[in-house]
């Protein structure tokens, strides 16, 4: 045991106190853990506080929401445990794995997870010399069998080594690859929460390669295994694994600059992208693992030995359908992803046009009416998927960069602005004064929003004429 006189002074609050009062005054030992005090040692703010009950946890639990006007949530797994939500923060308590908050510790995942505070000495409990690892910035597992006991925790080591930027000691590496194939056949919903927290991450990709290196990518979605040595066109260095992981890659390398990328308009995207809350992200690094995962299913040769890989797009959405279905990621992650899946291709067929100067201001409006802001989240994945293929010069890279910023300021100054503005004419219009079928009303109001924008009609009764003109 280590004395540690300023935990206290640290991390001690309102609730603490009371919980700690209320525990003494039944008799009850109890002891924070795991990541409260892992951030303590690295200076890191926590709202989340774990704590090992040694006592009647029903009645601690009853008085301190009673008493703090808290609400909670009652799991009964391996472990009672009970999740307080506090309007400043969340508590967790639990049961204890063992007799004693030592062989508790043990019981845990990974050494630096497994560190006590006793509040009643005001101690640092630390039998497997967590503190050692976090100052050494390593994730070691607390003994050999630790992911057959729970796989989840493979997932788990690799998030905390990109959260907090550790190794990942070797023979716990190499209990990952061992027992990677344990995943397929584990809950598929803890595996979907802690693939979101990694995802929502950035600067993950060192970590998703030695993921994808101890088997873990292909073991939670296996038709990925296919893609390894699918070898592509002349147009790609890399097979298709390699060239996903590397979109991945440089989705991070983008959002890591987008003040550069973007310049001016950067502020503008930054307040689309921060609302989504991890959505645009987790959905465009899903989308680049699998978006040519439909390949090794689409692929042919030609009598020349070109490869090509038709409609492989179509093939890749069906396949993260599949595992949506699994891996339930949330209808808003599910409908972004499938999005950039289906359409990454798109972008360059308009790059191509810009770079030739024959990109025309309805080109422009086309794609944005279409796509709206997403159409920025599209370009992103775009650039991405174009800088992976291994064969582009930092002067080209540029380029596609500045045909980003280009459609980026044609969007925020230009487009966006007017698609805002009243249509001229609504469906309820077009239906008093035609005889048309309901399935082309958005086609009908998509062509007047874009010649509105354009200029090209100011009225009302311009609106109504080039309808008619559109359904003749």
């Amino acid at each position: 045991m280590i004395i540690f006189k300023d935990m206290k002074e640290k991390i001690i609050d309102l609730y603490i106190n009371n919980l700690h009062k209320i525990s003494t005054e039944e008799n009850a030992k109890i002891y924070l853990v795991g990541g409260a005090i892992r951030d303590f040692f690295l200076s890191k703010e926590t709202q989340d506080y774990d704590f090992v009950v040694f006592g009647d946890i029903d009645k601690i639990v009853n008085r301190f929401t009673s008493q703090l006007k808290c609400k909670y949530i009652k799991y009964e797994k391996k472990l009672i445990t009970y999740r307080i939500f506090c309007r400043l923060k969340t508590i967790d308590l639990t049961l204890p794995r063992n007799n004693s908050i030592e062989k508790d510790l043990e019981k845990r995942d990974f050494t630096i997870n497994s560190i006590a505070y006793d509040l009643d000495k005001d101690e640092i409990i630390d039998p497997l010399k967590g503190q050692d690892d976090i100052s050494k910035r390593i994730i070691r597992i607390n003994r050999d069998d630790c992911f057959k006991q729970d796989p989840v925790r493979i997932i788990r080591a690799f998030r905390l080594a990109a959260l907090n930027r550790f190794d990942i000691e070797p023979s716990t590496l190499k209990a990952a690859q061992r027992d990677s194939n344990l995943l397929s056949s584990t809950s598929k919903e803890r595996i979907t929460d802690e693939l979101k927290k990694f995802l929502s991450l950035n600067n993950t990709f060192a970590y998703l390669l030695l993921m994808d290196k101890a088997s873990v990518i292909d073991s939670v979605f296996e038709d990925l295994s296919l893609t390894n040595g699918c070898i592509q066109s002349e147009h790609h260095l890399f097979d298709v694994k390699t060239h996903s992981l590397s979109v991945y890659n440089f989705i991070e390398w983008s959002f890591n600059r987008l003040e550069r990328i973007l310049g001016k308009c950067y502020t503008k995207y930054l307040m689309h992208f921060t609302s989504k809350k991890g959505t645009v992200l987790i959905s465009l690094k899903l989308a680049a693992i699998f978006h040519d995962a439909g390949k090794p299913f689409s692929k042919i040769v030609n009598k020349d030995g070109r490869v090509k890989f038709p409609n492989h797009e179509k093939k890749s959405s069906e396949l993260f359908s599949k595992y949506a279905k699994e891996y339930t990621f949330g209808k808003s992650i599910l409908k972004l992803t499938k999005f950039f899946i289906e359409k990454h291709i798109e972008p360059s067929y308009i790059f191509s046009l810009w770079d030739k100067n024959k990109l025309g201001k309805n080109d422009i409006i086309e794609f944005f009416i279409n796509y709206d802001e997403k159409g920025i989240d599209l370009l992103f994945f775009a650039l991405a998927d174009t800088l992976a293929k291994g064969k582009i010069s930092a002067i080209k890279r540029e380029k596609y960069v500045e045909f980003l910023r280009f459609m980026a300021n044609e969007f925020y100054f230009s487009i966006k602005p007017k698609i805002q503005e009243r249509g001229l004419i609504d469906g309820n219009d077009i239906l008093d004064s035609f005889k048309v079928d309901k399935k082309i009303l958005d086609f009908l109001l998509k062509e007047t929003k874009k010649a509105q924008i354009l200029g090209t009609i100011r009225k009302k009764d311009e609106a109504l004429n080039l309808v008619k003109s559109l359904i003749s």
